[in-house]
């Protein structure tokens, strides 16, 4: 590295954190950026689940952020445009509806049928494209690294230190330290005080969060083998509601189903042909079902097995009712509905709970160089234009990609003025 570039380290290569790398790469030329990593490659909610059905046959799921919308011009007009223009992402023309868990479910309204997106050919498309224009940039994907804290030096050069393992070294984990002159954290479990977070108190500083609290979900993967749902079902997302008030149903093991088949491109990465569904449990039956979250644990479900047979029976059940509405011939079979794979996982932290999302778009400091970004922000900050294009206030994805490129924004002028400082003093 020449002695008056600057370099920053972005943990974490969900949408925010990368969006934020891709910003301060392309506004401040000459910027080096490292992305940290815990996995073996980019995603964080739009991350995919691939599954092995048997020798010969693989099939990938979006089991995290199953799709997302489009609310705002700031990231319908560009982010989104981008996307689209680049191929990772496709809008999907899916026809959505409403269930109150008997009966046949109802359209969605026109207020609530919005545009919906996804990545093609799988969510995990978009950043995997993003993570590649990092390193063609120059920069670094550091894939495998549990980061275990970032230290601001006061050495005079205002450095953060950031220690990590390496978990996929030659050699068995492996510590690294390096030096960067900046730094962005994009999840608010890396500020906050729990397990995973990386800054110490005498560290935190202006980017102090208050306690935010995350919703989990349980997720269902069923892949059928051939059935007669494509057509006898007219709808490929289907919100269950409940019958006496109408809203989301929290507590239940099925709130959200996704037909993963209708998705754009989706043929390209289901090498069986086989019928796809991701099914979404409620919060409230996630909390119900996770095993509570301690150190050196990582999340998982109280009882796997019954947790699957209760959510897959619900959801069988939901599916042949609304089959049988349509068929002329009766209620479906088992043969109708032959379930080739069926498993569950947990997002432990699928999303900010809506109450706890925080004003503003991001959080930086600038006289450390330092930076805060993810979805967790945005609440109200882009709702005038969100009233301008419909589809209500920026969330999930949209909101994520927001934080990333304010965050970046924002930190880019400093950046720029110390690599023109370093340079002046080189010359």
């Amino acid at each position: 590295m020449l002695p008056h570039m600057v370099s920053v380290a972005v943990i974490g290569s969900g949408i925010s954190g990368l969006m934020c790398a891709q910003t301060i790469l392309r506004q401040s030329p000459g910027v080096t950026v490292a992305v940290y990593e815990w996995g073996r490659g980019p995603g964080g909610r739009t991350a995919r689940r691939r599954i092995a059905i048997n020798e010969t046959c693989s099939v990938s799921f979006d089991h995290a952020a199953p799709f997302f919308a489009a609310s705002t011009g700031a990231f319908s007009d560009s982010v989104l445009k981008d996307w689209i223009d680049r191929g990772i992402a496709a809008r999907w023309n899916g026809h959505s509806a409403k269930f109150v868990r008997e009966g046949e479910p109802t359209p969605a309204s026109r207020a609530d049928d919005y545009a919906r997106f996804t990545g093609v050919p799988t969510m995990h498309s978009i950043c995997r494209a993003l993570s590649e224009e990092v390193v063609s940039a120059g920069g670094e994907m550091l894939f495998g690294r549990h980061v275990l804290s970032a230290n601001f030096a006061g050495d005079g050069e205002g450095r953060w230190r950031v220690v990590a393992n390496n978990r996929f070294a030659e050699t068995g984990l492996q510590r690294e330290e390096r030096n960067f002159d900046a730094i962005v954290l994009s999840d608010k479990l890396l500020v906050l005080p729990n397990q995973y977070a990386v800054l110490s108190k005498s560290d935190v500083g202006a980017l102090a969060l208050p306690q935010l609290a995350s919703e989990a979900r349980v997720v269902l993967l069923v892949a059928f083998k051939h059935t007669k749902v494509e057509e006898s079902c007219r709808w490929d997302i289907l919100e269950l509601q409940d019958a006496e008030t109408g809203r989301s149903s929290e507590q239940c093991a099925v709130r959200l189903i996704v037909h993963e088949s209708t998705k754009p491109q989706r043929a390209a990465s289901n090498e069986g042909g086989l019928d796809l569904w991701v099914v979404h449990s409620g919060a409230e039956y996630a909390a119900r079902q996770v095993r509570p979250e301690e150190d050196g644990v990582v999340p998982g479900l109280l009882d796997e097995n019954s947790v699957k047979e209760e959510m897959l029976a619900e959801f069988l059940r939901v599916l042949r009712n609304s089959m049988s509405a349509r068929a002329a011939s009766g209620p479906a079979s088992e043969t109708d509905l032959e379930v080739a794979h069926a498993s569950v996982m947990v997002w432990d932290h699928a999303q900010p709970r809506a109450a706890d999302r925080l004003p503003g778009t991001h959080l930086v400091d600038a006289p450390r160089r330092a930076g805060v970004c993810g979805d967790f922000f945005g609440k109200g900050a882009w709702k005038k234009e969100g009233e301008r294009k419909g589809g209500g206030e920026a969330s999930g994805v949209e909101a994520a990609a927001l934080s990333g490129v304010a965050c970046g924004s924002a930190l880019a002028p400093t950046l720029r003025d110390l690599m023109d400082q370093r340079a002046a003093t080189k010359n």
